[in-house]
């Protein structure tokens, strides 16, 4: 160390130390930036070889879709109707038991009758006797002989006798209380040898077809409702059933504030039972959709919903929708997701999304057949007449029920 110090202080060692340095620095740097512009060749070679990344999609066009507004809701009878005795006396007779379906007309208790159906007999004969007085009278009236208030008297005389001849066949027709129309015994209040009074109650008859499905939606929900629309309903136990419109209240509750709605569901099988809970899907306002598989969506880095398409310059680009409403409810065949927010006419990639780079350039593999179709569409290319369940939900058409 000590000799090389020495050299370095001498003047001509250290320049010439310097120099061959300098020389060794160059001859480096040569051969660094030969091998760096032949890895940036290799690499620009490698790009310009690299293909396109190929994708399969497929066009879709929107279609109309009825946004539904959902609310709880509970089924009712028709109509309930609590049937009274409208004489006092004792119960002789009870035809019907309960839960037996009854005819309008059919007698669902009687009473005894006591001596009512003499009480008529009574009225009949001096209803008789008060038409031949009446007669007699106008027969002397005309020959003269008889005063116009004699007259007059035998005119009151002959309505008395025919308001006693309907008193007495009403309470003879009230002994029995007959079913003021078809329905079911629901309850029968009376036993065989009960002493009712009027007005108690000796049965509940039910109306069960229609059943109605009966809910409340809010003032701003309301307006967009109309009697004669199709809904929809998912009741408690899991069944879809589908009915009419038919009431839609014109002045809200006091309390909840809001409007009542009747929906009209076929029972004709009497599978319905009153007072059931369900879910009330009513018709709203109709928007341009697009129905498409739940397994194409997917979040951006913001963590909002959205699909990946391709544009018409063959570039990936990533849109958010919002998701409308899903179909798993076994109305159809199809399962998807209807969503808002497309153009009108899309090409949705639908293999390959993954590996896709927003804005980068790929080939389609444009797919012909539809993988998927929306309801509408399904039914449409089966060649069957739409059902009124499809019709309403997803294209927002009305059907009269058949």
């Amino acid at each position: 160390m000590l000799f090389l110090k020495r050299l370095w202080q001498q003047r001509n060692y250290r320049s010439a130390s310097i120099i061959v340095l300098l020389a060794m620095m160059w001859l480096l740097s040569s051969v660094f930036f030969d091998h760096l512009s032949a890895g940036t060749a290799d690499r620009q070679q490698a790009t310009d070889d690299k293909q396109p990344l190929w994708v399969q999609a497929r066009r879709l066009q929107a279609e109309p879709y009825t946004i539904q507004t959902s609310v709880n809701g509970r089924t009712e009878p028709n109509r309930s109707v609590q049937l009274r005795v409208e004489l006092d006396g004792v119960v002789v007779a009870l035809p019907v038991i309960e839960g037996e379906v009854v005819k309008p007309g059919d007698v669902i208790c009687e009473l005894e009758a006591e001596d009512r159906p003499q009480a008529l007999a009574r009225a009949q004969a001096a209803l008789k006797k008060a038409e031949l007085d009446y007669a007699g009278a106008q027969e002397l009236k005309a020959r003269g002989l008889q005063a116009n208030t004699e007259l007059a008297q035998q005119r009151v005389l002959l309505a008395n006798a025919r308001a006693d001849l309907k008193r007495a066949q009403v309470e003879v027709e009230n002994l029995k209380v007959r079913a003021p129309f078809a329905g079911l015994i629901n309850h029968r209040a009376l036993e065989l040898g009960d002493f009712v009074r009027r007005g108690e109650v000796c049965a509940t008859l039910l109306d069960m077809n229609p059943m109605l499905l009966v809910g409340e939606v809010s003032e701003s929900q309301v307006a967009q409702l109309a009697p004669g629309d199709l809904a929809l309903a998912r009741l408690q136990q899991g069944d879809l059933v589908q009915g009419q419109l038919r009431f839609i209240s014109q002045q809200a509750d006091d309390i909840t504030r809001g409007y009542r709605v009747e929906v009209a569901l076929d029972n004709s099988f009497s599978h319905l039972r009153g007072g059931s809970s369900a879910r009330l899907m009513l018709p709203g306002e109709t928007v341009s959709a697009h129905f498409i598989s739940a397994s194409l969506l997917t979040l951006d880095d913001a963590g909002d919903l959205g699909v990946r398409i391709v544009d018409d310059e063959q570039r990936v680009r990533f849109i958010n929708v919002q998701l409308l409403s899903d179909v798993g409810s076994g109305m159809t065949q199809s399962e998807g997701v209807w969503v808002q927010g497309l153009p009108t006419q899309v090409t949705l990639i639908t293999v390959g999304q993954e590996y896709a780079s927003i804005g980068e350039q790929v080939q389609v593999d444009l797919q012909i057949e539809e993988g998927l179709q929306s309801p509408v569409q399904s039914v449409l290319s089966s060649g069957v007449a739409p059902s009124a369940s499809t019709t309403a939900v997803y294209s927002g058409s009305k059907r009269e029920n058949p």
